[in-house]
């Protein structure tokens, strides 16, 4: 799968240029640490689509909170699996519209979504919201049928942006849980940020067991992670705590 025909996004939106890491190094205030994690991590960086009225029939969105004029899709070649959510972080901030983030390694993909909000101190700004990543996905993935942007909303470049969130959002929990036909993206979000509470808590609890010697202690800690794991089990079946 080298290209993205399954975003089903029109030729008029395709872009195709480089976008080159000077434009980072001068723009984000990047730290040193930063500057190596882009030198030492990105190979190439590239502006594929660039979803706006004049390429595409969907309106502009901007109301007191967000300013959705237009979409990117942006695509991250890399040498390794390192930092990538601080990379996201960089490149969002920097280029401050709703972007789908695709990193690729290898033949593998690996995507970041994330609403934005205008900074109410400084409107050139934007403040990233909640990141939602996929694992590493094959070129065989049940997401990339999912992502068709003409099954989703063309209200505006806000609806269409949820839908491409609450997409990805919705796949994620599937491949930890059963889901169904009804669940919604906020649902998806709220059960899987539950997950992931418990299992921290869980590893926290662990780590803790590891130093304790006091037997009533031990036993304490042991019957917490039961209770932990036992509400986790109760997510991955379903059902709600």
């Amino acid at each position: 799968m080298d290209t993205y025909d399954f975003l089903n996004i029109p030729d008029s939106c395709f872009i195709g240029n480089t976008i080159y890491k000077k434009l980072f190094y001068e723009n984000a205030d990047l730290s040193t640490s930063d500057k190596s994690l882009f030198t030492d991590t990105i190979s190439k960086i590239t502006w594929l689509y660039c979803l706006k009225p004049e390429t595409i029939n969907i309106p502009a969105y901007k109301d007191e909170v967000r300013d959705y004029p237009e979409v990117e899709v942006i695509e991250v070649l890399v040498h390794k699996d390192y930092k990538l959510k601080r990379i996201a972080e960089i490149i969002m901030r920097t280029i401050p519209y709703p972007m789908v983030l695709i990193f690729k390694l290898e033949a593998k993909r690996k995507l970041y979504v994330a609403h934005q909000r205008t900074n109410q101190n400084d409107s050139s700004k934007n403040t990233i919201e909640e990141f939602i990543a996929t694992d590493w996905l094959d070129s065989d993935s049940a997401l990339f049928a999912k992502l068709d942007i003409k099954q989703m909303r063309f209200t505006n470049f806000y609806a269409l942006y949820s839908d491409i969130v609450d997409t990805i959002s919705i796949y994620n929990l599937s491949t930890i849980i059963p889901t169904d036909d009804n669940i919604t993206g906020a649902e998806a979000r709220e059960l899987s940020a539950q997950i992931e509470d418990i299992e921290q808590e869980i590893t926290s609890l662990r780590a803790k067991l590891k130093k304790e010697s006091q037997f009533n202690r031990r036993m304490e800690l042991n019957i917490e992670i039961k209770r932990l794991e036992q509400n986790k089990n109760k997510l991955l079946g379903g059902d709600r705590l």
